[in-house]
């Protein structure tokens, strides 16, 4: 009979031993597991982030070459703009150069002509 106890006792105790060392390896997994589904979400969140993120700067970048074109051709605009109006000037002088001339030589013709009346 006290074999038998003796015998049960220590069969409960290695029962109870062995189901200890797969319940903490059972945690442990569900813990790993846990772990790594955690992380797995993380570069899931960090992938989708990079790649809105890459999608923005593209979008950024499109929207910057688009406005330096616009303000190349607002310059060329410009610049063509200048270029013409310092030709009307050049030609607004010439012609008020050529005005001041004739005035002078019509004064010159009237002068003469007078003189010539008087003689």
């Amino acid at each position: 009979m006290k074999n038998k106890t003796l015998l049960i006792t220590l069969l409960t105790g290695l029962l109870a031993l062995a189901s200890t060392y797969t319940f903490a390896q059972t945690s442990q997994d569900r813990q790993e597991k846990k772990t790594e589904r955690r992380v797995a979400e993380a570069d899931k969140q960090r992938m989708e982030d990079a790649s809105d993120l890459r999608k923005d700067t593209k979008a950024d970048a499109r929207e910057a070459k688009a406005d330096a074109k616009e303000a190349k051709r607002i310059e060329k605009e410009a610049a063509y703009a200048a270029k013409h109006a310092k030709r009307a000037a050049k030609m607004e002088a010439r012609a008020q150069r050529n005005r001041t001339d004739a005035d002078k030589q019509a004064k010159k013709a009237a002068k003469a002509s007078a003189k010539s009346d008087s003689n």
